[in-house]
């Protein structure tokens, strides 16, 4: 194992205990460093498999958290749109994606703030749940920030971090798990491509259990004023990419 190895499984640690108290978008920190231990494309299959390793270690930490009637519906859509992601890679404009994604974040955003009033309609509440699990599937089986969109969305149901953390890993691990196999079996990755990412799960675990104490000692109000940070941060960081892939 080489320095720089090393440096960036520690790196990638931190990451993890960073992301369990700002869950920000782990995409925009991990592809680019699995790219430093391989080319682009790959990164981006080992990357599911990364954050496959990381739900495996948070969805028990948080499984108190898990809101089963949002897993009903979001998680079989998910899958089926993960399995269609992970076939596609990202051979779609991302642009475009990020720009519906970014439209998704300022609307839950909105209603997290209590801006825009909860809707009375069942089945249209059932609809939209199916849709982010759908569009959020897909992205992540495609390689894409899908838990960005997701994460906004029970976010905007009002839940805190805890839950979220708890719903969302249930639900993400199940696509990277999916997205994983079809891109074994489909030679987009090789299982010595996954081995050095074997050695950062200690790493991982490490980073994510300590962040998961960390967490649990704040209060309401700051876990509040965390997710809406939160939320801000991640429509800035979704203009600021479109922006950049615009100009």
């Amino acid at each position: 194992m080489s320095f720089t190895d090393l440096t960036i499984y520690i790196v990638l640690g931190a990451a993890s205990f960073i992301n369990i108290l700002v869950p920000i978008s782990g995409s925009a920190v991990v592809t680019p460093f699995l790219a430093v231990l391989a080319d682009p494309h790959t990164a981006i299959g080992l990357a599911s498999f990364y954050f496959l390793l990381s739900g495996i270690i948070r969805v028990p930490l948080f499984r108190k958290g898990i809101q089963w009637h949002e897993v009903k519906i979001l998680l079989p859509t998910s899958l089926l749109a993960a399995f269609v992601g992970s076939f596609s890679l990202v051979a779609i404009n991302s642009t475009l994606l990020l720009a519906i994604v970014l439209a998704f974040a300022i609307y839950f955003f909105l209603k997290r703030i209590q801006f825009i009033p909860p809707s009375n309609n069942d089945n249209a509440s059932r609809h939209t749940t199916g849709l982010i699990g759908l569009f959020s599937g897909f992205l992540q089986g495609a390689g894409l920030a899908g838990s960005d969109l997701r994460n906004s969305y029970l976010y905007g149901k009002n839940l805190n971090i805890a839950q979220v953390h708890g719903t969302s890993s249930l639900i993400g691990t199940s696509n990277f798990l999916l997205a994983t196999i079809v891109r074994l079996f489909t030679h987009q990755l090789n299982i010595p491509d996954l081995i050095p990412l074997l050695y950062i799960f200690p790493f991982i675990a490490l980073g994510t259990f300590v962040g998961s104490k960390v967490l649990y000692k704040f209060n309401k109000k700051t876990t509040n004023v965390i997710v809406a940070v939160v939320m801000i941060v991640i429509i800035v960081f979704l203009t600021k990419k479109i922006l950049i892939n615009i100009l």
